[in-house]
Formats: C-alpha cells, structure tokens, sequence
C-alpha cells in the first residue's frame, strides 16, 4: 500500500503519469521515518527537518503541510498496514507537482529496535575515490546520493561492511550506513554539521539525549581527522535502520563494544 498525495492506492500503476514523470525528473526531498508502536519516533524533530529542507531548495510550501497534516497521512497509512507489534521504515519522497508539492508515502517492515542485534564482526575502511562538501548542502539526505551509491559499491567489492566517507579537507563525515560516534575515554566524538554529515533526526535526538541525560560521558561535536579512529576506545555507527552498530575493525584496530552499546540502549529505553 501506497500513500500518494493522499490517496491510499495499492500500485503505481494508480499514480497519475504526470506526478511519475515529475518523480523521475525533478529535484526531490527524502525523509525516512521509524514507526514503532503506532507511533512515529521523533516526529517533531522529522517535520521540522523536512520544512527546513524544502525551503532549502525553494519549493513553494503549501498551508496544509502542517505537523498534524502529515502525521495523520503517515498514520493512515500506517493503520491498516501494522499491527501493534510491527515497526516500519516509511520513506516520503517530497517534488515539485501542480505548482505546489506532491508527496509520495512508501514503507518497508523492519524488526523493532529492542530485536535488531547488531553484526559481532563489522570491518570497515576510509573510502577515498571521492569526497563530499565541508558545507550545510552536504547536510540534506539527497546532495551526495551518487557518492554514496558508488561507496556502497566499493565496499562490497572489496569485503567491508561499511565505509568512511570523507569531506574536501580529509576530515570524518560520517558511514554510509549512518552517523559516526568515537569513545576515547569520557569523551564521545561525533563530527560536526559543518563537516558535512547528513542531520539525520536520529543524530539530533541522542546527542540531545547525550547532553542532558548523561553526566559521565562529554559529547563533543568537532572536525574529526582519520586518525582519531585507531585513538578511539570503540567506534560505533547509528542509524534508524539498524540502531546500534558497533565497529569491530579498522585496518589493524580491533575495537570491543560494550559502553556505547549500552548507551544506545538506555537511550532507546528513555524515548519509550
């Protein structure tokens, strides 16, 4: 089931041509929500990221497209999908349609947060074939779609099971799977917007929660060089897909995840 611009449909072959084309060739907006619970998890924090973003790229947005709007379009379809059991990734794909903005709805079914287990052996490498933008457009999920197709790529080929990408000043972004965090000590390394990671609403909310939940640990949100990787106590990855991620090797560093594991989950149990 499909929510396109309202309209609960069962295929695309129900999508008016006109709103496919503008799908293929025009510039879009992604936004990727989990649904747990009937309830979708950060949604404050989504809507303003996706209003951000669309006045970002000049789309004209609509009156309608209030908070409550798009919640109730993502929860009716949503409602006749799941049970209470289910949890989902839902995908909205915002573009230019009718001299004002079409959106299209689309879910996958996942397992709950509290029963992914993440991969004991998670190898990964610095992809160097290409760089992204040290600047606030790197931000936006969509800018480096290309890059990141490519990575992927590469890191099949050669056996990793995730990649580093680098911004245009060889400093750490982020992972193709998600959101890098760095233990050294009491100290939690994540690298800065300015970098060029994507603001992923994941991101915002557990260093939120890092900063005003735990006092053991300081949070610091800077330029990361590559080297900071083999100083680090654990690494680990964060994304709404897969949650927690732990790095189990770097090129000849082997990391043990265990505090940063343990913060995920006493984060995941404080939004409940």
């Amino acid at each position: 089931m499909i929510n396109s611009n309202g309209n609960l449909i069962s295929s695309f072959n129900e999508i008016p041509e006109d709103f496919i084309k503008n799908l293929l060739t025009h510039l879009s907006v992604l936004e990727v929500l989990r649904y747990e619970n009937k309830t979708i998890l950060f949604w404050e924090l989504h809507y303003f990221r996706i209003i951000t973003v669309l006045r970002r790229l000049r789309f004209e947005i609509p009156m309608n497209f209030t908070m409550e709007y798009l919640k109730e379009e993502v929860v009716k379809l949503m409602n006749i999908q799941l049970s209470n059991e289910n949890s989902a990734l839902i995908t909205i794909q915002f573009i230019p349609y009718q001299d004002s903005i079409g959106f299209l709805m689309s879910f996958i079914k996942v397992k709950s947060f509290y029963k992914i287990e993440p991969l004991e052996n998670y190898i990964v490498d610095l992809f160097k074939e290409g760089s992204i933008q040290s600047n606030n457009l790197s931000n936006i999920s969509t800018t480096n779609t290309t890059l990141f197709n490519i990575a992927k790529k590469y890191a099949k080929e050669n056996g990793f099971d995730d990649c580093v990408i680098l911004n245009d000043q060889k400093k750490l972004t982020e992972t193709i799977q998600g959101s890098l965090y760095l233990l050294q000590d009491d100290k939690i390394l994540t690298p800065a917007l300015k970098s060029g990671c994507q603001d992923f609403t994941l991101r915002s909310a557990f260093n939120e929660w890092l900063e005003n939940k735990q006092k053991n640990y300081k949070l610091i949100e800077q330029e990361i060089s590559p080297f900071e990787l083999q100083k680090s106590n654990e690494i680990m990855v964060l994304s709404l897909k897969h949650g927690y991620q732990g790095i189990s090797r770097y090129r000849k560093s082997t990391y043990i995840s265990n505090q940063l594991k343990e913060l995920f989950n006493s984060f995941i149990q404080d939004i409940y």
